[in-house]
């Protein structure tokens, strides 16, 4: 296609009506100084349209798009989320976010202030530059960059770039589509028959040109170009998901609030529900997805676009790209595959979880909550002209105080540790005769036999052997008893060490470990075996 050589004649082309901004010539231009007159002046003819558009520029200053551009720190911050989400499409953890965030606060510590890196992360999220999802297959909460980050940063990106948008190959994009769309939408056959028969002949004049040797190329600058322009449309749609994720949410909050509005829609809506239509999925932003989700999982269309990217890599004009933008088209497809499928199943968990507030019958009781709102509200509404808010109000309310603690302040239970154990019961002394002992022993039928052959089976391994060392070696098979019978035995044939005392351990019938402090004796003998 060729266009005619612009003339000192030619007059700037007009804007279109309600277009916001002058679309051609520049302000050191006489025909931009011309284009940029005739704008005002037509504004100043339009008075209340200039106020309605600045009231909805207003509206957009609140969005966090034009707050992130226009904060103090907006150089640091978007260097930092730019460096921490790299391309837009990397989900961290919050561990992992701060940590990252924390070698780079020197950056925003250039006035000798500021906040720690937990803190600024917090603030992000409050101020929409960071968005906040809990992923089941995850423990700690995760953060994505928000679409508002993503539009500041591609914004940036291409005043850094300073690279045109107005170029020749976005032009040809431009008339191709709708081009595209005026055949696939002519009702009158006649004229679709001429067009098809018209490229019908410009194939063939291509065929033979080609059989007879001439093969004709477009210059190497103009593909790169066309090319750098594809991959700049590919990159967008990154953006584009994480807005489509935001504006589901929006519409499954949008149709819980006709659910519990008292209008008649509602019941239509309900009726919906419960036959299973998929209401997220029939709204502009779910058939939009829907049509791009199967258009990008047709395997036939794959295969072809992935032969394309594989053809063009091998052309000598991608020489002239960067590595980068070589990496981007050979995964061009590839990379739109992950954050689709996220967005598939956001939009499956959203339409679940509102079939289960519809079939569960919460949303009886949510709208018995908001009609009591609504009727205090309306109670406080009606009394506001009446009370005034210095007036002395007779009732005395006791309002609770709460001390507020964070939740990570609390120390979570360990399953696997077994605690700090059952402090131990502690006995008062008492003296034992041999008297008392040996009593003990024939009321209690102590085994005897069995603990003088285990006495003699330690004193003969060490030489001598202490109540304390039999017990360690042999256990006490009946438990306290035992320890009573070596204490007779002592007192019949060890020695025993005066003023002097050791702790004896042993573990009950019942599984439980006892102790107690008895006095030292030795035995340094074997014993009469009775």
């Amino acid at each position: 296609m060729t266009t005619p050589e612009p003339t000192p004649t030619d007059a700037a082309p007009t804007p279109p009506s309600g277009s916001p901004f002058p679309t051609s010539g520049s302000p050191s231009t006489p025909d931009g100084a011309r284009s940029l007159a005739s704008a005002f002046s037509d504004d100043a003819q339009r008075p209340q349209t200039v106020a309605s558009r600045k009231d909805a520029y207003e509206q957009l200053r609140r969005l966090s798009t034009w707050r992130l551009l226009s904060a103090t720190k907006a150089p640091a911050v978007l260097a930092i989320l730019q460096s921490v989400f790299p391309g837009g499409s990397r989900r961290l953890g919050r561990s992992d976010l701060v940590a990252r965030v924390e070698t780079h606060l020197e950056l925003l510590h250039e006035d000798g202030q500021g906040r720690t890196a937990p803190e600024y992360v917090d603030q992000w999220v409050r101020e929409g530059y960071v968005t906040r999802r809990d992923d089941p297959q995850h423990l700690e909460t995760m953060f994505e960059p928000s679409p508002a980050t993503i539009d500041a940063v591609q914004f940036i990106s291409s005043l850094e770039e300073h690279r045109p948008t107005t170029t020749e190959s976005r032009l040809q994009l431009v008339l191709q589509q709708f081009d595209r769309l005026a055949q696939e939408t002519e009702t009158d056959r006649d004229v679709r028959l001429a067009d098809l028969q018209r490229r019908r002949a410009a194939i063939e004049q291509e065929i033979r040109d080609l059989a007879e040797g001439e093969l004709m190329l477009p210059d190497p600058g103009t593909s790169v170009d066309r090319l750098q322009d594809i991959l700049q449309i590919a990159s967008e749609l990154s953006g584009d998901f994480l807005q489509y994720r935001e504006d589901l949410r929006a519409v499954d909050l949008h149709l819980r609030e006709q659910i519990l509005s008292p209008e008649a829609s509602r019941g239509e809506i309900l009726e919906q529900l419960l036959a299973g239509d998929d209401l997220l999925g029939q709204s502009q932003v779910g058939r939009t997805f829907t049509a791009f989700f199967r258009m990008l999982n047709d395997p036939a269309q794959t295969r072809r676009a992935q032969d394309v990217v594989d053809r063009l890599l091998e052309r000598d004009f991608t020489r002239h790209l960067t590595r980068d933008d070589r990496e981007r088209l050979a995964n061009v497809f590839s990379d739109l595959y992950e954050p689709a499928q996220e967005v598939l199943d956001v939009k499956t968990e959203l339409y679940r979880s509102l079939a289960r507030f519809v079939r569960s019958q919460d949303f009886r009781q949510h709208r018995v909550l908001l009609d009591l709102l609504q009727e205090a509200q309306g109670l406080a509404l009606a009394q506001k002209d009446e009370v005034s808010t210095r007036f002395p109000f007779s009732l005395d309310l006791r309002v609770a105080r709460v001390r507020m603690a964070s939740v990570s302040q609390h120390r979570l239970k360990d399953p696997t540790d077994p605690g700090a154990p059952v402090e131990a019961e502690v006995h008062d002394a008492t003296t034992l005769s041999v008297e008392v002992l040996q009593d003990l022993v024939r009321t209690n039928d102590i085994d005897t036999v069995g603990l003088t052959g285990s006495v003699n089976r330690v004193r003969g391994l060490a030489g001598q052997a202490s109540i304390g060392d039999v017990l360690r070696e042999e256990p006490a098979r009946q438990g306290l008893a035992s320890v009573i019978g070596l204490m007779f035995l002592a007192t019949q044939y060890a020695q025993s060490r005066e003023g002097s005392t050791e702790v004896v351990g042993w573990r009950e019938l019942d599984g439980k470990d006892y102790a107690a402090k008895v006095p030292s004796y030795y035995f340094l003998d074997d014993l009469p075996v009775e």
